[in-house]
């Protein structure tokens, strides 16, 4: 059933909006479950057990220089980036699709005059790869990575600098994320927030619904 404050988000229209890649757009938040552990696992490092939760709002670069340092890896920042990268970039390439109803309501969107872009985690070259494949990369104005401002989606340089390329206030932006670190960035920055259910933050889900201005289990709510 339909929510009061979905059913409101239908009727409120933004001009502008804001979407994550990873878990929110993409069906793709399992295959970094394993990825840092499998990197220093390749690399003869025993990873801590509680690595992602580490890692898990830090941009590539952040995570490169914490693996440098935390682990003495003598390579530096840049190659370990794209070592990380040759690990999971063919899914961008080649295997990683939409979740449902997601092309369905960016059409929506485009069809209301809404000005959309995507704030990813993920670097440029496969976020891109992967929007070209599934079609979708006509809806974007522009997509940004975190690696552009050197700092994760704890931090609200990234939402900042996508606000000043919309030319828009904060509030005037919907943002759409899964995760929770980056849903309290948006909203503590002034922008309106739409938490997107993945598997991969599950456990978190109470935590995240309480946070959003709204929540969605699949875009279909709010066709």
């Amino acid at each position: 059933m339909e929510s009061y404050k979905t059913s409101a988000l239908s009727k409120k229209l933004f001009k502008y909006s804001i979407f994550d890649l990873d878990g929110t757009l993409l069906n793709s938040m399992y295959a970094w479950h394993d990825l840092g552990k499998d990197y220093l696992l390749k690399k003869g490092i025993n990873p801590p057990d509680n690595l992602n939760q580490i890692i898990v709002s830090m941009s590539m670069l952040e995570t490169a220089i914490y693996f440098k340092e935390a682990f003495n890896i003598k390579s530096n920042p840049e190659v370990i980036i794209e070592e990380i990268k040759k690990l999971i970039a063919d899914k961008y390439k080649y295997d990683f699709n939409l979740k449902p109803y997601v092309k369905e309501y960016l059409q929506k969107l485009k069809d209301e005059n809404t000005i959309m872009c995507i704030v990813t985690s993920t670097p440029l070259d496969m976020a891109r790869d992967a929007l070209e494949r599934n079609r979708v990369i006509k809806y974007f104005s522009f997509v940004l990575s975190c690696d552009e401002v050197g700092v994760g989606k704890n931090k609200p340089d990234v939402f900042n600098l996508a606000a000043n390329k919309l030319d828009a206030k904060p509030a005037e932006i919907a943002v759409y994320e899964d995760a929770d670190f980056a849903l309290i960035t948006a909203r503590e920055a002034g922008f309106y927030t739409i938490g997107v259910y993945d598997e991969y933050f599950k456990d978190k889900r109470k935590d995240i619904e309480a946070i959003s201005n709204i929540y969605i289990e699949s875009f279909k709510e709010i066709m």
